[in-house]
């Protein structure tokens, strides 16, 4: 059995079908999604729009399960110069609640765009931003990520599907851009599965940047159908394309190998949209972790 030190799992609330666009699914109250992460076995949960806004109300929930506070992931417009200051604004305000939780990550991501999610999974250099739209990006994720810094933080990057930072070459450039004293990555291995990306390549070659991870895996039966039918990403999910992990396409082997040869040290965030029988997949991909990596 194979043993990855330092690293902790966690889950989110996504796990349980909260997410504004997956309006088929009936979610459960907040207390029993937090019961349910504690009777799974996970260390902790990202703090989620469905989260109270008092931070106190959430650290007493937490605590009365054990779970700590792991990171939150707020997605900002950066591509234009002008909306800079209120990204810059939101940033802080959700660090204000995650420093009062006792987190010091946080997770940014492009803003979905219409333009992107109608072409999201087959993205090309057709549909990529110029090179002046990157580097006014690039210029606003180093400064709140250097701002993060100064107050103890630290900006993990997640490429996401329906963004303008979704395909590899896309990770390359922001990753090229930015600078890796203050910004790492979260990659995502469903959402770069998704975009054609290979995950495990992609942890491979971007080891040492790593900052948090994102554990998804799909069904590549399933994959297929979304790309030959050209279904939106909502649709994937409704169609189940996420699977528990070690059932999919995912190599999650050479995914902790990558993160063991790294050394890396922090979360590692179990998700799964929307499964039918969210406490079941959560303690499933919870037992495969342990079972396989002893995490």
């Amino acid at each position: 059995m194979e043993v990855v030190d330092a690293v902790r799992v966690a889950t989110a609330s996504v796990n349980w079908g909260f997410d504004p666009y997956y309006t088929w699914v009936q979610t459960p109250s907040f207390t029993q999604m937090l019961d349910e992460m504690a009777q799974a076995g996970y260390e902790g949960t990202e703090i989620s729009y469905n989260f109270p806004d008092d931070a106190a109300v959430i650290r007493t929930e937490l605590e009365r399960r054990n779970l700590q506070p792991a990171a939150t992931f707020h997605a900002v417009n950066l591509r234009d110069r002008s909306r800079q200051d209120t990204a810059m604004d939101s940033s802080m305000r959700v660090a204000d609640r995650l420093q009062q939780l006792g987190s010091n990550v946080l997770i940014l991501s492009d803003e979905v765009s219409g333009e992107r999610l109608r072409v999201a999974g087959r993205a090309g250099e057709e549909h990529e931003l110029d090179d002046a739209s990157w580097q006014i990006m690039a210029d606003g994720l180093n400064r709140i990520a250097e701002r993060l810094k100064e107050r103890g933080m630290r900006a993990v990057f997640h490429p996401h599907a329906g963004t303008y930072v979704e395909t590899r070459s896309e990770i390359d450039r922001l990753c090229e851009l930015t600078d890796p004293s203050v910004l790492g990555l979260c990659p995502d291995t469903g959402h770069l599965a998704y975009a054609g990306a290979s995950p495990e390549h992609v942890f491979a070659a971007y080891a040492d940047r790593i900052g948090y991870v994102h554990l998804k895996d799909i069904d590549a039966q399933k994959l297929d159908r979304v790309r030959s039918e050209g279904l939106n990403f909502v649709e994937a999910v409704r169609l189940g394309m996420f699977v528990e992990l070690g059932t999919g396409m995912v190599s999650i082997r050479k995914i902790i190998d990558a993160l063991r040869s790294a050394k890396y040290s922090g979360w590692i965030v179990v998700e799964q949209d929307a499964p039918r029988e969210p406490l079941a997949s959560a303690i499933a991909n919870r037992l495969y972790l342990k079972d396989n990596f002893g995490l």
